[in-house]
């Protein structure tokens, strides 16, 4: 459930609460209410969520490259030893060798820089995204308070014309 629909959820148990006669209190089931508020919890932390797994891609695709480096250069070595014949062919592996090591070393550099470019805009994206859930509930809940602030202020101005009447019928 969306963040701003439990905050709703709240508002309306809230509204929907009686009052005591005496204090302006409300009285709410308790059970509902930690129920409620533990769903809030719940709801938050789903960025927090999507950066791990934006972390776990990065580790994984780290890993992949690190085994694709290593696949390239056992490869090399593999081919290296099949060459050791003669002195040119020796030469000519060496020189293969290297180019695949820098190759492999290459590609896993731009894989590695690849993961951290999309691990940092997808934590970029999931920061901005939790941000923007707590301003709007921030927001929400400052009009919720005002809504119930000014309820108060009712009860308030309800009270003290009831205590003026009451001082000028003695």
């Amino acid at each position: 459930m969306d963040l701003l629909e439990l905050v709703a959820r709240l508002e309306e148990m809230v509204v929907q609460a009686r009052r005591l006669p005496v204090g302006g209190n409300l009285v709410v089931d308790r059970r509902v209410m930690l129920d409620l508020v533990d769903q809030i919890r719940l709801a938050v932390p789903d960025a927090v969520r999507q950066a791990a797994q934006v972390l776990e891609q990065r580790e994984q695709l780290l890993r992949d490259a690190k085994e694709h480096g290593q696949a390239l250069i056992d490869e090399a070595e593999r081919r290296r030893r099949e060459l050791v014949g003669e002195s040119a062919v020796v030469r000519e592996a060496e020189q293969r060798k290297q180019a695949i090591i820098m190759d492999a070393e290459a590609r896993a550099r731009q894989t590695v820089a690849d993961a951290d470019a999309t691990a940092a805009a997808h934590l970029s994206e999931a920061a901005l995204a939790a941000g923007s859930q707590l301003e709007d509930a921030d927001r929400y809940a400052l009009s919720v308070l005002d809504r119930l602030r000014t309820d108060i202020g009712g009860v308030l101005e309800a009270l003290d014309r009831s205590a003026e009447s009451l001082r000028e019928s003695r």
